[in-house]
């Protein structure tokens, strides 16, 4: 299918949705089956218009990247029916879904510019009634605050020569609330109380007159301990409903959104959340008796932030500890608690100190190590073994403990002794909570010894990078371990053709040598390496 303006749907399907309380469309590949995975997408038309041909382009592109159903539905508009009419639409909609047999965990919400705000609302109002959560939240240039305090609304604003957009947005807000309380919770769910909500994403313009809502959206959500990214961009579209071709930043940012849906939705996600759980049981139980009482409050309050961010946030919930100051008892309870929750974690994970000291290590990383690996342990410091695997692993290393880091997570792939037991890195350096507490800097590093099982996704190749389908294949089987000479064989072209093509992909790729193209790739490849 495509549309008038060139703008490719890359192939979707269209169907209309049926047993919902609103009309709306599935979108999705033509391939992708019943019970894959499920966005709600709540699009953005200042409350007042119609769901417009640009959306159906944006959701076909999460549907290609997230290898997902999105459901684009309607809601009641204003003025004629006004707020909170389209929250409980919204509600409605997610609450059949579930009545039909959808698992909440496969079901991550999405909402643009005025859609974010009115999803973001309908998600407090399912909490506030105890209905399970989705797996994730996704906010494009989200419309989260009708008292429009950012300052964005003045720095950002835009003209057409008779009204700004600021003045159109205030307009047909108006028309929504229709005398409601602009600061009513969820009218602006900036204002709100937003503990207990699921993993989020956020995407925003510099340049936008909502950026300050995101910005503000971002810092309250972390406030309450939720887990956010926040993106910035310099070219996002400055509305999703116009029919107007993709800018790259545009694209970036959906495919990364595609990225989020497919993590969050994950069988290994939601496998480290039930691994998380019964640990959370088991410990409580173990240790209720030993807890004073007036540290049971803080005890308690431990475990809920654990829940919520699980292994990953180990590091940061040690410096959150020093940062706030913690009895002695209260000191043991995290650290024994922090331990076993990373131990038992189902991946190979090691926590490293700048000088490549092992902090702390699970069980797995240390079954992984004892084999023959192309990484070891030497007197508690980990090394390459190999000098090319240790340089490598040194560089990566020393770009993330840098002072001020430009870059948070690098993929390395080591070889090992005959290019045997090949071994993907996956490096992290994890943010710092405790600023000015001489807390230092610490890499969380996640080995994946079967990178031959890695998807490596051509299209999200494609996306990032701006590769030709066929650079984006050579791309991925360089990154495997496939020779030039044996790529060229296996797709019988000529050895001076694929060098060519190599050349064009490491300049778009950026890559002064081999070993940064697969580094490159790789890192594409642990972003959206989810089932």
């Amino acid at each position: 299918m495509q549309q008038e303006s060139g703008l490719d749907t890359l192939g979707v399907d269209q169907i209309p949705a049926v047993g919902l309380p609103v009309s709306g469309i599935w979108i999705a590949q033509p391939d992708t089956r019943a019970d894959a995975r499920i966005v709600l997408y709540v699009y953005g038309g200042t409350f007042s218009l119609n769901r417009g041909p640009m959306q159906e382009i944006v959701a076909a592109r999460i549907a290609t990247h997230a290898r997902a159903r999105v459901l684009l539905f309607d809601y009641a508009l204003a003025p004629e029916q006004p707020f909170p009419l389209a929250i409980e639409d919204v509600a409605a909609t997610y609450l059949a879904l579930l009545e039909q047999g959808h698992d909440p965990s496969r079901i991550v919400i999405m909402g643009d510019t005025s859609g974010a705000g009115i999803a973001l609302a309908a998600l407090m109002s399912l909490r506030d009634q105890h209905h399970p959560m989705p797996a994730g939240f996704v906010a494009l240039t989200p419309l989260v605050d009708l008292t429009f305090s950012g300052g964005s609304y003045v720095t950002n604003i835009r003209s057409n020569g008779s009204t700004s957009d600021v003045e159109l947005i205030m307009t047909l807000a108006f028309d929504y609330l229709q005398g409601a309380d602009p600061r009513h919770p969820l009218a602006s769910p900036v204002l709100a109380d937003l503990t207990g909500m699921p993993d989020m994403e956020i995407h925003a313009d510099v340049n936008d007159v909502l950026y300050d809502d995101a910005t503000l959206l971002a810092e309250k959500l972390r406030s309450t301990g939720n887990t956010v990214n926040f993106y910035e961009w310099d070219g996002l579209a400055d509305t999703w409903q116009r029919l107007a071709p993709l800018s790259p930043q545009s694209t970036a940012a959906l495919a990364r959104i595609g990225q989020f849906v497919r993590k969050q939705t994950s069988v290994q996600a939601q496998s480290g959340k039930a691994d998380a759980e019964s640990l959370i049981s088991s410990y409580q139980e173990l240790i209720k008796e030993f807890v004073q009482p007036h540290t049971r409050d803080r005890v308690d309050q431990i475990f809920e932030w654990s829940r919520a961010h699980g292994p990953e946030w180990v590091w940061p919930f040690i410096q959150r500890r020093l940062k706030h100051g913690a009895l002695v008892t209260q000191d043991q309870v995290e650290r024994d608690w922090l331990t076993i929750l990373f131990t038992q974690s189902s991946d190979a994970m090691l926590l490293l100190s700048a000088s490549r000291h092992v902090l702390l290590s699970n069980k797995k990383a240390l079954d992984l190590l004892a084999k023959q690996t192309p990484i070891s342990l030497k007197n508690g410091r980990l090394f390459g073994t190999t000098e090319r695997d240790n340089q490598a692993l040194q560089e990566a290393l020393d770009t993330l403990f840098k002072a001020s880091p430009s870059i948070s997570n690098r993929a390395v792939r080591l070889e090992g002794v005959n290019d045997k037991m090949p071994t993907l890195l996956r490096a992290e350096r994890l943010r710092q909570e405790s600023k000015g507490r001489g807390v230092p800097p610490v890499v969380l590093l996640r080995l994946l010894t079967t990178p031959d099982a890695l998807t490596i996704d051509e299209a999200s190749l494609t996306t990032w990078y701006g590769l030709s389908q066929k650079e984006a294949e050579l791309a991925a089987a360089f990154a495997s371990g496939l020779s030039l000479t044996d790529f060229a064989a296996q797709n019988s072209v000529s050895i001076t053709t694929v060098r060519t093509q190599f050349a064009s992909l490491k300049t778009k790729l950026g890559a002064s040598d081999q070993a940064a193209v697969v580094r490159y790739v790789l890192q594409a490849a642990t972003q959206s390496s989810f089932p």
